[in-house]
């Protein structure tokens, strides 16, 4: 809870963003992560209130449970190539978020992913992504996903797009871009 860094450069060759590590760093507004970082640990950057975007580089494989959990003003990332998992709740309350890009290397996308990420307006799955946890897009009552795949696949659980009363985020099945 470092609630007075406003920066850090993350030095070449660390290679994991541990447990934790900038958790509540409430004036943090940009980070520099190197290359040979190859996974954002578990609640890693978890209520970074003043994050407004960040580069992941291409190296990162895995972004960990809670890991951007409630980076209320962060409105836009891209997910490198190399990522193949979203963890738990990564970008939950994250409600600034405009705008995310999944990579077709992304194939699993956990549970509460983007709960309450109120501003996001639209997404495509690629047909990479197997898992889809349920509420994974829990609240986001405005979005529209773009699902690559023709109808759910085995490994979407039944309320993966599931909203508060009783709605459901509309999906576009057989996108194609």
């Amino acid at each position: 809870y470092c609630t007075s860094l406003t920066s850090i450069v993350i030095p070449d060759g660390v290679t994991s963003i541990g447990y934790s590590v900038f958790a509540g760093c409430s004036s943090l507004t940009s980070i520099v992560i190197p290359n040979s970082v190859t996974r954002i640990g578990d609640h890693a950057f978890e209520y970074c209130s003043s994050l407004t975007s960040i580069d992941i580089p291409d190296s990162v494989t895995r972004i960990g449970d809670h890991a951007f959990e409630y980076c209320s003003s962060l409105t836009s990332i891209v997910i490198p190539d190399g990522v193949t998992s979203i963890g738990e709740w990564a970008f939950q309350g994250c409600e600034s978020l405009k705008s995310i890009v999944i990579p077709d290397g992304v194939t699993s996308i956990g549970e509460w992913a983007f709960e309450d990420c109120e501003s996001l307006k639209s997404i495509v799955i690629p047909n990479s992504v197997t898992i889809i946890g349920n509420w994974a897009f829990y609240n986001c009552t405005s979005l529209i996903i773009y699902a690559e795949a023709s109808s759910k696949p085995a490994g979407w659980y039944s309320d993966w797009n599931y909203s508060e009363n009783n709605t459901y985020c509309k999906v576009v099945w057989g996108y194609t871009s």
